[in-house]
């Protein structure tokens, strides 16, 4: 029997795809109920690919899912070339024969409201061949889900994105200051990081961010009172307008009141501060991708004229 044959026979592209979906769900039965089969087959599958490699491709954790082990991150970035291989031979017979695939896609949550769907409808009239899954996430988790496997891109701010990251800058954005009508701000036509000392100030309840701003006042020697960690930026938003503190982001709605109604003031911060960059990133080793190629070059377009265009 030819040695080659002998060395890849026992894998199936069906354990391959189960073992992929339960990479991206980071749990078997999540895997199970995405692909409509019952867990232990998908367990099953696992098992075979284990057996094979003679390695744990998964953690299991009970009552947490599956995590990829360091060698399961390098078997599921084979994976998905494997997968879109297989997505181009099924196609073969049509000769008009678009990019497909499937690709998971990321997005930081304070950004993904105004950037996410103008990304997903280019890519539904651009790729329509594409299946593009997507997910909101915090600035930790924007590496997490592409060393995890359970994302193939993600876009983020420029914070955490090294080693074997690969990014793409899509633009920029500059710190504003946000705060009540009848704050003392409202009073100013400038405001710098030296107004921030001794006020209360609302952070989001993510280690990233909060030492990022904090970061930027504590350079200045400027230390204000935290009043308030909050996990979403709307609250963050909806707290500052009832007058609980001020804030310093880098989202600017189009709106200018938070969800009761009440309004939120916004002036640019004066001080000379580097622009917070805007990423794309994904992992080096899944740069072969053809399908993720396609994909990258169709975020960058999305952007190339600028933010608001």
């Amino acid at each position: 029997m030819d040695i080659q044959y002998q060395l890849y026979r026992s894998i199936t592209l069906k354990q391959v795809t189960y073992a992929l979906a339960a990479a991206e769900q980071s749990s078997v039965s999540g895997a199970a109920r995405k692909l409509n089969v019952s867990q232990p087959a998908i367990s099953a599958a696992i098992s075979a690919l284990e057996t094979h490699y003679g390695l744990k491709l998964f953690v299991r954790q009970p009552a947490q899912g599956v995590s990829l082990t360091p060698f399961g991150m390098n078997v599921m970035a084979e994976a998905r070339r494997l997968c879109d291989q297989a997505n181009t031979l099924a196609s073969l017979a049509n000769p008009g024969t678009e990019v497909s695939g499937q690709i998971t896609l990321s997005c930081y949550g304070t950004i993904a409201p105004y950037i996410l769907p103008r990304i997903l409808q280019r890519l539904s009239q651009k790729l329509p061949a594409v299946d593009v899954r997507f997910s909101e996430c915090s600035l930790e988790e924007a590496v997490q889900n592409l060393r995890r496997g359970t994302s193939d891109l993600t876009i983020t701010f420029d914070l955490g994105l090294r080693g074997d990251v690969v990014t793409d800058t899509l633009f920029t954005l500059q710190p504003s200051a946000i705060f009540s009508a009848d704050h003392r701000f409202a009073q100013k036509t400038s405001i710098s990081l030296s107004d921030f000392h001794d006020e209360g100030l609302i952070l989001l309840d993510q280690p990233m961010s909060a030492q990022y701003v904090l970061g930027l006042l504590r350079a200045k020697g400027v230390h204000p009172v935290v009043t308030a960690q909050v996990k979403e930026f709307e609250l963050q938003r909806a707290m500052v307008a009832n007058g609980f503190g001020v804030a310093i982001v880098h989202s600017s709605p189009q709106t200018t009141t938070a969800y009761d109604g009440k309004p939120v003031c916004a002036l640019e911060i004066s001080d000379a501060l580097a622009e917070q960059r805007v990423l794309l990133g994904c992992l080096e080793q899944n740069l072969g991708r053809p399908v993720l190629a396609a994909v990258r070059q169709e975020i960058r377009e999305t952007f190339s004229r600028g933010i608001s265009t």
